[in-house]
């Protein structure tokens, strides 16, 4: 049974995740609007994230000292992701076709476990997220994957923009 979620851009420094009965699972919360860390919020708990490495294609999600996942850009733009919740077990999350703006989730033995789509609303001027999810995952996990895909497509939206520029130039 697929379950949907949808993540709101509430206004520029956070994101809501909500199920599909519009029930609030947690958010993402951001210092500063350009900011590269960021606190997800759920229940009464709050989790860091945080940049790391020379180049920042690095991010931790930690709960105190504990770092329960992390996150790494590979060379060909796919996201690697190490969950250490229950043991250690590692996923990728790529474009679902090499032109399409939708991001797929897998584990090793190419099981799909979601279906993520961004959108950009013009109206508002803000991203927001829809989640099909084929397995159970925890709002913790979806959240920080919202952030890290947030993180890492506004690099790739910047130097987009920043090469678009020269050459007009």
């Amino acid at each position: 049974m697929i379950k949907t979620f949808i993540t709101k851009s509430v206004d520029y420094r956070s994101f809501e995740l909500f199920d599909e009965s519009e029930t609030s699972l947690g958010k993402i919360v951001y210092p500063k609007w350009y900011s590269t860390k960021a606190e997800i919020h759920i229940g009464s708990k709050i989790f860091k994230t945080d940049t790391k490495g020379f180049w920042t294609t690095s991010v931790e999600v930690t709960e105190y000292e504990r770092v329960l996942l992390k996150f790494k850009m590979d060379w060909k733009g796919n996201i690697i992701m190490t969950s250490l919740q229950d043991g250690e077990k590692h996923f990728i999350i790529k474009k679902e076709k090499w032109y399409s703006n939708i991001l797929v989730m897998k584990d090793e033995n190419e099981k799909v476990y979601f279906h993520l789509k961004r959108n950009f609303k013009w109206k508002d001027f803000k991203f927001h997220y829809e989640i099909a999810l084929e397995e159970e995952i925890d709002a913790l996990t979806v959240l920080s994957i919202i952030h890290v895909v947030n993180y890492f497509s506004s690099q790739d939206d910047g130097s987009a923009a920043t090469s678009e520029s020269k050459k007009k130039n």
